[in-house]
């Protein structure tokens, strides 16, 4: 972070951090993916949600503060919790309703907010393979609302992702999720990239605000996308990151820069 007169100075990435951050409520019980996602949620517990639970999905659970870690499981992330379980446990909570909110990262999210994060191509002969659902599939199936925060390009930005491994709105029909046998009420709510903020209307990924505090235009994110991108009535400029949220960020939440350009550090 710099200033530079009376204007700060911030990365794409922070102002992704920062807008995720901000789809976080303070009681919110949040089940969270690795990398930007737990940056995320203690960027909340550290503002404007102290009383924000995180769970991760190897059977953590977070009333606390607590180092950023490398990963899920780490001695950090295990230290003081409030308890330790199980996957079967964590999944057994989501499926009941106690989890509200779900905080992905994704490899492709389409039209519709489906997720793929298994494979790039033919899945038998696939041009790329990420690691999988993890707990992902659970996280988008049973919480009320599922955050996404992925890097933008069009690449990553299909109409159809190659695989669905994260069932958003599936073909974007109504009762169409329910059809399935996922609960009612569930599914993706916000998108947040480098670019700017996507919400849903009926069930369409929908642009809602856009980075120009770095830069960024509606044409460089149309341009990012592969279909002809929904925009919202009221499309605003993104909520710029005060220098508050930027100072916690850098010194509280990710202190040495682990995740600094949003992406892990190898050290």
């Amino acid at each position: 972070m710099t200033q530079v007169g009376n204007a700060l100075e911030y990365r794409d990435t922070d102002q992704m951090i920062v807008s995720a951050a901000h789809q976080i409520k303070d009681n919110d019980v949040i089940y969270v993916g690795v990398g930007l996602p737990i940056l995320a949620s203690l960027l909340a517990k550290y503002t404007h949600a102290p009383n924000c639970k995180i769970i991760f999905q190897n059977g953590i659970v977070r009333s606390s503060a607590f180092p950023l870690p490398m990963g899920t499981d780490t001695l950090g992330t295990q230290s003081l919790a409030e308890q330790l379980d199980s996957m079967f446990y964590v999944n057994c909570l989501g499926q009941s309703g106690y989890i509200n909110v779900g905080f992905l990262g994704a490899g492709q999210v389409d039209r519709y907010g489906n997720v793929n994060d298994t494979a790039v191509g033919d899945y038998l002969n696939p041009v790329h393979r990420w690691a999988g659902s993890g707990g992902g599939n659970d996280v988008m199936s049973f919480c009320n609302r599922t955050i996404i925060i992925i890097r933008q390009s069009s690449r990553r930005f299909p109409e159809k992702v190659d695989f669905n491994t994260c069932p958003g709105y599936l073909d974007g029909k109504l009762g169409q999720r329910e059809e399935v046998g996922l609960p009612s009420n569930t599914g993706p709510a916000a998108v947040i990239t480098n670019l700017g903020v996507y919400g849903f209307e009926d069930r369409e990924m929908t642009l809602q605000s856009v980075h120009t505090g770095v830069g960024i235009t509606v044409d460089q994110v149309k341009a990012e996308v592969g279909w002809d991108i929904k925009l919202s009535s009221e499309i605003t400029d993104t909520q710029p990151p005060t220098e508050e949220e930027l100072k916690i960020l850098s010194e509280k939440v990710d202190p040495n820069g682990m995740w600094a350009g949003g992406r892990r550090q190898i050290r």
